[in-house]
Order: C-alpha cells, then sequence, then structure tokens
C-alpha cells in the first residue's frame, strides 16, 4: 500500500486555473475520502499514523489548496471561495463523489463543501471544527453565549515561524499541557519528520503569516464569527448525508462545546469525544480515529437502523 511516507505528490490543473498538488495513499478502489488541513498546514503536516489508518480500507487524498505548499493561486479569503476550491480540485481529478473529512479551518471548509455540492459528498467528518456564527441573538439548544478559545493559543499558533517554534507551536496549542500532551505531541512530531520521498524535500514551514495566513485568519475572523445566513450555521439543516463530529474533550483552540452544536443542529450526525485530549486528538489518538471514521465510512447511517433499537 502506498503510505503517507513513500506518497509522490502528483498535480492536477483545475478549471479555475490552480496546479493543484496532491497524494494519493492506499491502495482500495472505495469511494475516495479527501481531507482538508488546518490553518496554516500544508499536506506535508498531516500525521503519517492518522492517513495511513484511514487508508488502510480506502483511497485517501490530500492535498494543498490555492495558495498552500506546493499549489498554485492565491488564498481564497471566504470558506465559500476555500470550499469552491476544493470542489474545482476534486472535479479535476474526475470523481463523481467522495467522502470529506476536514480539521479545524478544514472543519470550516468542508462545511461549505457539503452545502454547496451535496451530490458529491456521500459522507462528512468534521474534526475539532465548527459552525459559523449565528445570525440569530440568541440561539436554543446549544451552549449560548458561545465558549471562546484563549487568544493567546491563536497567537501562538499565529505567530510561529522558525521549525523550532512551529513544533513549539503545534505541541502547545493542539495538546494537553502535561506529560501526556508532550509525550503525544513528540511522536507525532517524529512521525511527521518520516516522510522521505527523493526529490521532494520536506515542508514544514506554515504559511507566511504575513501574507497567506493573514487572509487565512482574517476569513475566520471576518466571515466565519461575523453572521452570515449565507455560512452554514443557519443551513445545517440542509445536511442530509451522513455526518461525524469529533473533537478532544478540552480543545483550547475551538472549543469542544461548538462540536456539540453541530451535533445537535445536523439531522444525521453523530459525535464523538476523546478523553483527555486537546485540539490535535486525530493526531493523539491516531489509530482510533482512524478505526472510527472507518467504521463510520464503511457502516450504515445510524437512522436506517434507528428502528432496530
Amino acid at each position: 500500500m502506498t503510505t503517507a511516507q513513500t506518497a509522490k505528490t502528483q498535480y492536477v490543473t483545475a478549471a479555475n486555473g490552480t496546479k493543484f498538488a496532491y497524494r494519493r495513499i492506499g491502495t482500495s478502489t472505495a469511494i475516495p475520502l479527501v481531507t482538508h488541513i488546518h490553518y496554516r498546514a500544508n499536506m506535508d503536516f498531516w500525521d503519517p499514523l492518522f492517513i495511513n489508518s484511514l487508508a488502510a480500507n480506502r483511497p485517501v487524498i490530500i492535498f494543498d489548496q490555492s495558495g498552500v505548499g506546493r499549489s498554485t493561486g492565491e488564498i481564497p479569503n471566504t470558506f465559500q471561495g476555500w470550499a469552491d476550491d476544493l470542489i474545482a480540485f476534486v472535479k479535476a481529478l474526475g470523481l463523481e463523489q467522495i467522502d470529506l473529512l476536514g480539521f479545524s479551518m478544514g472543519g470550516c471548509a468542508v462545511q461549505m463543501v457539503a452545502l454547496t455540492a451535496p451530490e458529491l459528498v456521500r459522507k462528512l467528518i468534521i474534526a475539532g471544527s465548527a459552525a459559523s456564527m449565528p445570525t440569530a441573538e440568541t440561539v436554543t439548544g446549544i451552549v449560548w453565549p458561545r465558549d471562546q478559545a484563549d487568544v493567546k493559543y491563536i497567537i501562538d499558533l499565529n505567530d510561529a515561524v522558525t521549525p523550532e517554534e512551529v513544533k513549539h507551536t503545534i505541541e502547545y496549542t493542539f495538546f494537553p499541557e502535561d506529560k501526556i500532551g508532550r509525550d503525544a505531541a513528540e511522536a507525532s512530531w517524529n512521525r511527521v519528520l518520516e516522510r522521505n520521498v527523493e526529490g521532494e524535500p520536506k515542508n514544514l514551514k506554515l504559511v507566511d503569516k504575513d501574507t497567506g495566513a493573514k487572509v487565512q485568519l482574517a476569513t475566520f475572523l471576518e466571515d466565519w464569527i461575523v453572521p452570515n445566513p449565507r455560512n452554514s450555521f443557519d443551513r445545517l439543516g440542509e445536511l442530509k448525508m451522513p455526518v461525524l463530529v469529533m473533537n478532544g474533550d478540552h480543545d483550547e483552540l475551538v472549543p469542544t462545546s461548538q462540536s456539540w452544536e453541530l451535533a445537535v443542529k445536523i439531522e444525521n450526525a453523530q459525535l464523538i469525544i476523546y478523553p483527555h485530549a486537546g485540539h490535535g486528538f486525530i493526531y493523539q489518538y491516531a489509530e482510533l480515529v482512524g478505526q472510527n471514521v472507518s467504521r463510520f465510512l464503511d457502516g450504515k447511517d445510524y437512522q436506517a437502523i434507528w428502528p432496530q433499537l
């Protein structure tokens, strides 16, 4: 099986003019699982153990969005733009249907993909993410007012530049601040360093904080947390495909209660919370999360079996 450590980077040019860099992992002919990574990251930052666990039973496609990593173009300044970007990429690959996973800001993007092109997305996984800001002044059925992330974690993730700062910020913002968290962060980072493909040096530089990252952060602050009925929260009821929502029990970047929002507002959603974990739960529990995602993708829609329970 092609692995995250050995898969060669491929390129495809989409109708929007972007030359997308991507990798295909796994050998299965099942419906592909496409993944969208977090703020400032390119696909080299995916933990190989997590990706390989996902790819055990299906093809997994990782990619760099426009203006990130090895892809050309510019980073869109709305999550609808991120979604249009991903849809253009999938169409360029000639795929008629996919499963879709988004992590953190990638989770914001995949919600808009599923709302924009629901026929494209068979099943949706939203990891460590949140819906957009509701337009109503008060909302029932969720934690309100919303829990807010501590700005110190966002600042740390935003400011990292040097390799040492990048490693530190991922440990500090993604993992618990104790020995369990430090050990999990170190193990995950060492796995990231395992990638070794001839002619493809690892790119472990986060998106430049004064250019692309500035656009990404403004997208979140100005597009996602400013009420807009065209964004996801007011439209979550439109999502009819099965949805899996996941998070750690103490996410410092995207408060865990906002995963609960998604679970209650999406009709056909399931929620998994991982113990003693933060934003980086997908790396701390890489194999377990991969197994849970696989069970979700391979299993029946829980609503279809509800009468039998």
